[in-house]
């Protein structure tokens, strides 16, 4: 997913719900293409270590579809705010957002970006 296409996905995803905090979007080749925060002024230090350990999720989530087929995504719930993971064609889609975020919405977020993302993707429509 080239930056403009991000970008994109970012809007969309920010424009879902306002208890969303953060996107960000890992390539497999390039590393980080975007990682933003909605308020800028409201930094976790949660969220800047987020970006660093994403590596050790990328890994484990490819190595659990070997066993138990595609990761749809995945969901790290804590008391301040949780961490949606979601691996999209040749990447990493990473949302956090208030813990009161319901599970059903998070089933939804997965739904809207693997349906944006498909459309990037010749053939796959």
């Amino acid at each position: 997913m080239k930056l403009p296409d991000s970008l994109h996905l970012k809007d969309t995803i920010f424009a879902l719900d306002s208890r969303i905090r953060y996107f960000g979007y890992m390539d497999n080749r390039q590393g980080m293409v975007i990682s933003e925060l909605r308020n800028k002024e409201e930094d976790h230090p949660g969220e800047a270590q987020l970006v660093r350990d994403l590596t050790f999720f990328k890994a484990a989530m490819a190595s659990w579809s070997l066993y138990f087929g595609r990761v749809r995504y995945a969901v790290v719930s804590h008391d301040l705010f949780m961490i949606v993971m979601i691996p999209v064609e040749g990447g990493l889609v990473i949302v956090t957002a208030d813990s009161s975020m319901p599970l059903q919405f998070v089933e939804n977020l997965s739904l809207a970006v693997h349906r944006q993302t498909a459309q990037l993707v010749p053939g796959k429509v």
